[in-house]
């Protein structure tokens, strides 16, 4: 038995028809089939009158359908919360998500920062003062790890990689209070409207200073410089309306010989780059250089000064007040404020045609499937044209209609070959640590997962490397994905290195700790490390209480469930399943309940049955 190859065989596995097995419903009605039934009844014989429909929306999903829903509608769940779904239904679950407040990444970085602070105030003399990217990760962890608002974490976590920035920019590194003001924007924006999402972003201090629209200047002809183009490419390249002209289903538009039709050209891009001149910082930060308290405002170049939690301000003497054409052929005027030549550029942006496609499909991607049909990009951007009360961008109502179409619902999709995204490494992680109620001694989650899983995994929270996210929309694994004119974006970082790594994060993670945990702080310098005595644990007693009881095929098949979503390859099942058996009839009394189910969960979260959702 083998199992430390299974993830190199993936990208064979996630596409090969000949080995890709899931299960088959013919006996359940509402097995994830929410939508697309309809009963018609009559309460009066021979008479039409009276007669009734059953919508499928509404229908209640059997505890398979709950799994699949929640892997794609948060970062984890328990079997609890799969329970809890097929008692509610699908859509009363999405309106108390929906209706639960946002709370704020930067109040609870704060608190991590001033504890932490405190911490290490009473070991030396000088308290660590960085607003370090370890808080921010501590952040992350402790909110979407224990709070209730599980579907708004997972949009956060969604946009966080189509509007991206990152702490491996070296001028946001050690800006936590800054980066988890960013995040709040994603975060507490998730079920709001794009526009307002588009132009709190471009605002945002921790996005002009890594796409550098941050101290952009007008034109000065006699130094010979012009404004920065960075953001102005991104805005329209990853943020709203791609590189080619859609259609409303995502297709590309061609012109007459066939070829796809550019929606900008540089001159569209040194246009927009003028709209984005005058803006910097709106206040000095006082934790970071507090000798500057009480000074005026000014147009500084050096941007590490400012309070990166508040939007940057416009400053008109840096502003170019020439009139600018947009991608659409309109004209912004002269004489303009800044802020008026930057609404009404947003305003464009937002209005074009591409941007509901490609929006639809970005998040299409992020929470159910890699390469969505025509049909359901068309539906879903037609929300984000209009969500039926004459809105367009409105964000609540296009994530419901993503999780809720047939596409995501309807069981007939899984066995596809179109169907199906692999987890990323940090949703397989706190698919992990969820699913079984992690806690610590402390009652801190504080993973600093940068320096531990980057370089093992190539993903860790905010901290990709470039613009373009931890991998591209439009990877396509060459040898069997590409060919049948696929995508598969998260293949980009699944390679025979990070399979192997991910095993072994996997291992210690399910049979020794989830992770270290930051809490003690270092002897040697004034930063946080590892605690020894505060290891976070998963609670199995529920497993290891079932494995006695009923054995191992109730074990797996309690596992199977919350893990792969009721999907468990038969194969994979037997293989497991034997496993266990001859380590328990081998080892005897030494082969522990405990070793069994942690066995059991760690070969069964390394299988493509887990790692690939459907």
């Amino acid at each position: 038995m083998k199992l430390n190859g299974w993830l190199i065989l993936l990208p064979f596995l996630f596409c090969s028809p000949y080995l890709l097995h899931s299960q088959t419903y013919s006996n359940h009605f509402g097995t994830g089939n929410d939508v697309g039934v309809s009963v018609s009844v009559s309460s009066t014989q021979g008479n039409n009158n009276g007669s009734h429909s059953l919508s499928g929306t509404a229908l209640i999903p059997d505890s398979i359908g709950a799994a699949r829903f929640l892997a794609q509608a948060s970062l984890g769940s328990t079997y609890e919360d799969i329970g809890y779904v097929t008692q509610v239904g699908i859509n009363p679950w999405l309106d108390e998500q929906f209706g639960m407040p946002a709370s704020s990444y930067l109040q609870t970085y704060q608190s991590i920062y001033n504890e932490a602070v405190a911490a290490i105030s009473a070991v030396h003399a000088d308290a660590d003062g960085e607003r370090s990217s370890n808080y921010l990760a501590f952040t992350f962890y402790e909110k979407a790890l224990k709070e209730q608002d599980v579907l708004r974490h997972k949009v956060a976590f969604a946009l966080s990689q189509i509007l991206v920035i990152s702490i491996q920019n070296s001028n946001l590194n050690d800006r936590g209070f800054g980066t988890s003001s960013y995040y709040d924007v994603l975060y507490q924006g998730a079920y709001g409207n794009f526009r307002d999402l588009l132009m709190n972003v471009t605002l945002h201090p921790a996005m002009g200073v890594y796409l550098s629209h941050m101290g952009n200047q007008k034109a000065d002809p006699t130094a010979g410089t012009s404004p920065d183009e960075n953001y102005a490419r991104e805005i329209m390249q990853l943020f709203t309306i791609g590189l080619f002209e859609m259609n409303n289903d995502g297709t590309y538009k061609t012109d007459d010989s066939g070829e796809r039709i550019s929606t900008y050209d540089i001159e569209d891009i040194q246009e927009l780059a003028r709209v984005f001149t005058g803006l910097s910082g709106s206040a000095w930060d006082p934790q970071s250089l507090p000798a500057l308290n009480g000074y005026p405002v000014i147009f500084y170049p050096n941007t590490q000064f400012y309070d990166y939690t508040l939007p940057m301000a416009m400053y008109e003497d840096y502003h170019d007040t020439d009139a600018k054409t947009m991608i659409d052929g309109s004209v912004l005027p002269a004489g303009q404020t800044g802020m008026q030549d930057i609404n009404d550029a947003i305003d464009v942006l937002f209005n074009h045609p591409n941007t509901g496609p490609f929006i639809a499909t970005r998040l299409i991607q992020q929470l159910v499937k890699s390469n969505p049909s025509p049909d359901y990009i068309n539906r879903i951007a037609t929300v984000f044209n209009n969500n039926g009360q004459g809105v367009r961008g409105d964000i609540q109502a296009v994530i419901e209609a993503i999780l809720t179409d047939p596409e995501a619902r309807d069981c007939e999709w899984i066995d596809n070959a179109q169907t199906g995204k692999m987890l990323q490494p940090i949703e397989r992680l706190t698919n992990l640590y969820k699913a079984f109620d992690i806690t610590s001694p402390s009652g801190k989650l504080w993973f600093n997962d940068t320096p531990i899983i980057f370089p093992q995994v190539e993903q860790s929270f905010l901290a990709a490397p470039s613009v373009f996210n931890f991998f591209t929309p439009f990877y396509a694994e060459s040898n069997y994905v590409a060919p049948n004119d696929m995508v598969s974006p998260e293949f980009q970082i699944l390679h025979s290195t990070s399979s192997i790594n991910y095993i072994n994060i996997l291992e210690f993670g399910t049979k020794t700790a989830p992770f270290p945990n930051s809490t003690a702080v270092n002897p040697n310098n004034d930063v946080l490390t590892f605690n020894n005595a505060d290891f976070p644990s998963l609670d199995l007693t529920d497993e290891i209480a079932l494995y006695e009881s009923a054995g191992t095929d109730a074990l797996i098949e309690r596992l199977n469930l919350i893990v792969c979503r009721g999907q468990l390859n038969a194969e994979v099942r037997t293989i497991i399943a034997d496993a266990i058996n001859q380590y328990s009839s081998t080892l005897g009394n030494f082969y522990t309940s405990t070793n069994a189910v942690q066995d059991a969960l760690y070969f069964m979260m390394m299988s493509p049955s887990y790692i690939i959702l459907k």
